[in-house]
């Protein structure tokens, strides 16, 4: 979680280094070598093999006002003080609201949906209107195209 790996960096007196956080819903962020090492760990989530260039991310501020670097493909705005993640349409797909530390869904494309009777024909559309598909899958595709063979 960002801001307690952010505590924990300060606790360690590890300075240097940005703080990514490459999972905005969950607020995961990428745990550096320096904290690694202090640590003894020699084990790492695979997802940080990309996004490499710094031009992969851009600036934001966590709740607690440290501020970070996430995705750039991410499409997130302040409203007050509440986060919003968006479609590529502009849907509203999760809600970080003030205090809270994640961002939760406040779109569920299929509720409305006779699910008996639906043969789902729509399904791949409206996954860009999920929280967890619409977020990440555009990530995948997006950091992917013409950096690794076979992917985006």
């Amino acid at each position: 979680m960002a801001i307690a790996y952010a505590r924990l960096k300060k606790a360690l007196g590890i300075w240097s280094g940005d703080l990514h956080v490459y999972d905005m819903i969950q607020q995961l962020a990428i745990v550096e070598p320096p904290v690694l090492d202090a640590l003894g760990i020699d084990v790492v989530e695979m997802g940080r093999g990309f996004m490499q260039r710094a031009s992969d991310w851009k600036a934001w501020v966590l709740p607690d006002g440290t501020p970070c670097k996430i995705p750039a493909f991410v499409n997130v705005v302040r409203r007050g003080m509440d986060g919003l993640l968006l479609a590529d349409d502009g849907t509203e797909l999760a809600i970080q609201k003030e205090g809270c530390k994640y961002f939760e869904q406040c779109h569920y494309p299929l509720i409305d949906r006779p699910i008996e009777t639906d043969d789902f024909s729509d399904l791949a559309e409206q996954f860009a209107h999920a929280v967890w598909t619409g977020v990440l899958l555009r990530g995948a595709h997006s950091v992917g195209r013409g950096r690794a063979e076979g992917f985006g």
